[in-house]
């Protein structure tokens, strides 16, 4: 009972809003992730025992041209699933203060950094239409770059919301 519970008290907040101080304020916006590591381990664990399970009983009969197969097919869902796994660990974060707004797209260990001067810049709304998901973006001098790509149509309207209030 306790694991659901834990999953959606992780995975529920995909936008992080904190108050540093009176004027600073944190916000890190998180893609939607499928699942988190420690279940994907269990899952991939309990598939590859399963396959074994399979394997020993082929073995039995004397099937033994399909084995190497299972194998490669337990390999390759593990890649996948780790993959899977790395992507939904990069997020952004934004740092919002009187005067400066500062961007960071984390992905592992590089780090794109972007700095906008708060009174010369603006945040837009995009709508979705048919064919392509809303945008948000912040605009300065030329410079347009877009926020929460990576989070589902409500949490994008949330998150600019958020972002108008601050």
């Amino acid at each position: 009972l306790s694991a659901p519970i834990q999953f959606l008290q992780l995975y529920i907040y995909m936008i992080e809003h904190k108050q540093l101080n009176d004027t600073k304020h944190e916000i890190i916006v998180r893609p939607n992730p499928s699942m988190p590591w420690y279940l994907i381990k269990r899952i991939y664990l309990a598939f590859a025992l399963f396959i074994l399970v399979i394997a020993i009983v082929l073995s039995m009969f004397n099937l033994y041209l399909a084995i190497p197969f299972y194998g490669v097919e337990v390999l390759f869902l593990g890649y996948a699933l780790y993959i899977t796994a790395l992507k939904s660990g990069h997020y952004e974060k934004l740092l919002i203060d009187e005067h400066e707004i500062i961007i960071s797209f984390v992905k592992g260990k590089k780090i794109s950094r972007f700095d906008f001067i708060k009174e010369w810049s603006s945040f837009k709304f995009k709508n979705a239409t048919k064919l392509q998901p809303s945008e948000i973006s912040i605009a300065s001098s030329g410079n347009k770059i877009l926020i929460g790509q990576k989070i589902n149509e409500d949490d994008r309207k949330a998150l600019f919301k958020l972002l108008k209030t601050l």
